[in-house]
């Protein structure tokens, strides 16, 4: 299982969902994405998560995958686990093979690398809130133009500590321990902690929402891809999830009404119901491997 974490997140946060897959006999691999974590940054403001183009972290889930993952499963089936902005790679990735590769034909694709693919809220658009998303797009290209691509967009900070105060209006979890988790490590070690976005990031996180809702070609997308949507989600728009669930050639959405953002990390009552239906997604996604070829 490769699992793939969200926007300004890091592997220690995924413990309890790395035991809980190792605890179903999967081997899991994950990985810090550029620019938070304990990746490279290459800004002066650590904290500014800056990125060009969403392809670029396709690209490194795909070094990821040919370095360490294909080594690591042999000739066994790979699954893909991904939450929030790591969903939204994860689907441009699965388009990416079932198209055929890369643009410009440098590698080919491979439309049965993954066996299945979970994605938990996936970031297939960012929520803007009060604001209208031409405004926000607006902004960002103006930001672009007057070259500040690297800098924070408008409204963007450094981490506030005070936000590692659990309150139970949060957009996260209901949960105050599994808030903790990501938090608390923030606290510990400043090191991972990531701010706001950049204008560029902004830019680029509106043309892959674009790409995934529009253009991308996700109905060649023959892998099973298990949707787990929160309906009230505050972070990322569950409406774009679901156009995206109906765009892909095989995939199941499932709602969450209780949940906050992060699904997989929300009180016992709600990961449960979460986890079980992984659970039926799995053992039908893997029973379907372990059928023998008739012929």
């Amino acid at each position: 299982m490769l699992l793939l974490s969200g926007r300004a997140e890091f592997i220690e946060k995924y413990t309890e969902t790395a035991e809980a897959l190792v605890a179903r006999g999967f081997q899991v691999v994950t990985f810090d994405w550029r620019n938070q974590g304990l990746s490279d940054r290459p800004l002066a403001n650590r904290q500014i998560h800056h990125l060009r183009d969403f392809a670029t972290l396709a690209d490194d889930l795909d070094a990821v995958h040919e370095a360490v993952v294909r080594p690591l499963a042999g000739s066994g089936p790979v699954l893909l686990m991904a939450h929030s902005m790591g969903g939204l790679v994860a689907t441009l990735a699965l388009a990416r093979h079932a198209a055929g590769g890369l643009e410009g034909g440098e590698r080919e694709g491979d439309p049965q690398r993954y066996a299945a693919a979970i994605l938990s809220a996936p970031m297939h658009a960012i929520n803007t809130g009060w604001l209208p998303r031409p405004l926000v797009a607006g902004l960002a290209a103006l930001g672009l133009a007057l070259g500040w691509g690297e800098r924070y967009a408008f409204g963007q900070h450094d981490y506030d500590p005070a936000e590692g105060v659990f309150r139970p209006d949060n957009p996260i979890t209901s949960d105050p321990a599994r808030y903790a988790a990501f938090h608390g490590p923030y606290a510990a070690r400043p090191e991972l902690r990531v701010g706001g976005v950049s204008f560029g990031w902004v830019a680029a996180a509106l043309r892959a929402s674009a790409a995934v809702r529009r253009t991308l070609p996700l109905e060649r997308v023959r892998t099973p891809v298990l949707l787990l949507c929160a309906p009230g989600d505050r972070i990322v728009r569950a409406d774009a999830q679901r156009e995206v669930a109906n765009r892909l050639g095989n995939a199941t959405l499932v709602e969450h009404p209780e949940a906050g953002h992060e699904l997989l990390m929300e009180r016992d009552a709600i990961r449960d119901r979460v986890w079980a239906d992984i659970d039926g997604f799995l053992d039908r996604v893997l029973a379907k491997e372990a059928a023998p070829v008739a012929g």
